[in-house]
């Protein structure tokens, strides 16, 4: 009988070793005495997790393809104060495309034309240079993430491995010294009893290796001091100049895409909410949470805090990218490739007539 629990216990160890095998690089946290698996990938009934999948959060963009200006376009616009400048730009753009061949438009029009066609460039060239404000610091906080990503990674590697190799080398150390026991115990009984014993303890010591690993899922953690990040005007906490939001972009993020009711700020907010990548969200947005995530007091950074952090810049740097779309509308617009129609329908009427 003990021969036969021996042969078995060994035959458990093998298959689990050879399961370790096969599974390669991606094994990271050790299961039982011998199985080094990844537990992230399995849910609490041996079945793939399933998880939403990111999608984007603002889908209606804009055409440049079509013949009249977005809505989005327009409500930018009209932040931008070029609304009644791009109805009268294109009323000459008109009057230009009508001219017979060798006509020309009057002196007065071309010089009105070519003013405010240089007002709104100009007026766009700004906008984008306040998109790449945000976008500059927002690189430089990821830069800094990134870094501070790596080192976490490296050292939940460095304790998963070293874990890995203490749990190997225990187990096969105490299961030789159990194995050497049991040999003469046909002979002698009573090694039985400490052949035992010991196997007991090549069980439980690569286990709590196992526990140690587990836990080591997010790596170190790091005393961090307050440095607030771009996030923090989003939840209206206190800002420095090198993270304000330019006038432009901070309008953009606080106006309602074309048939929404909530600004985009809000949208952006209520998806990280529900958005499962997010880990800090997990229990819901608390004034806590919402300080260490923000930096706006010292805090302790981990491997999943630094992910949260760069999931929800990324967001921040694409919604804000997405001002370049409706800039390109204006454009098209002022160069006469586009039609102005206004919120209320009207196509290019003049003001001063």
């Amino acid at each position: 009988m003990l021969l036969r629990r021996r042969f078995l216990q060994k035959m458990i160890l093998s298959v689990s070793a050879l399961c370790a095998l096969s599974m390669g690089s991606g094994c990271e946290f050790l299961f039982g005495p011998a199985l080094a698996v990844d537990l992230t990938l399995f849910g609490g009934k041996g079945k793939p997790q399933k998880r939403d999948f990111p999608i984007a959060v603002f889908e209606k963009l804009s055409d440049p393809s079509s013949e009249y200006i977005s809505p989005d376009a327009v409500q930018l616009a009209e932040a931008m104060n070029l609304v009644p400048k791009l109805r009268r730009l294109m009323i000459l753009n008109e009057r230009h495309h009508a001219l017979a061949p060798g006509e020309s438009l009057s002196t007065a029009d071309r010089v009105e034309r070519t003013e405010l066609r240089f007002d709104v460039l100009e007026s766009v060239e700004e906008a984008r240079l306040q998109i790449d404000f945000i976008i500059a610091e927002i690189e430089e906080e990821q830069a800094i993430l990134n870094e501070a990503m790596r080192l976490f990674s490296s050292d939940r590697d460095a304790r998963v491995n070293r874990a890995n190799i203490l749990a190997f080398r225990t187990n096969g150390a105490l299961w030789a010294v159990a194995e050497a026991l049991t040999i003469p115990s046909y002979k002698y009984p009573r090694y039985s009893i400490p052949s035992g014993a010991v196997g007991i303890v090549a069980g439980v010591v690569p286990s709590i290796f196992s526990i140690y690993a587990t836990r080591s899922l997010n790596g170190g953690q790091y005393e961090r001091h307050p440095y607030p990040n771009i996030l923090s005007k989003i939840y209206d906490f206190p800002t420095i100049p090198r993270i304000e939001y330019p006038e432009i972009v901070w309008k953009y993020l606080n106006s309602c895409p074309h048939g929404q009711t909530r600004t985009r700020r809000e949208i952006i907010k209520a998806n990280w909410y529900a958005d499962e990548n997010i880990h800090i969200f997990k229990d819901g947005p608390s004034l806590e949470k919402l300080r260490k995530l923000t930096g706006n007091e010292p805090y302790t950074a981990d491997m999943n805090l630094v992910s949260d952090k760069l999931i929800m810049s990324d967001q921040i740097k694409a919604v804000t990218l997405q001002m370049s779309r409706p800039l390109l509308e204006i454009c098209m617009v002022a160069r006469g490739r586009k039609k102005f129609v206004d919120q209320t329908g009207s196509v290019g009427s003049d003001p001063t007539e």
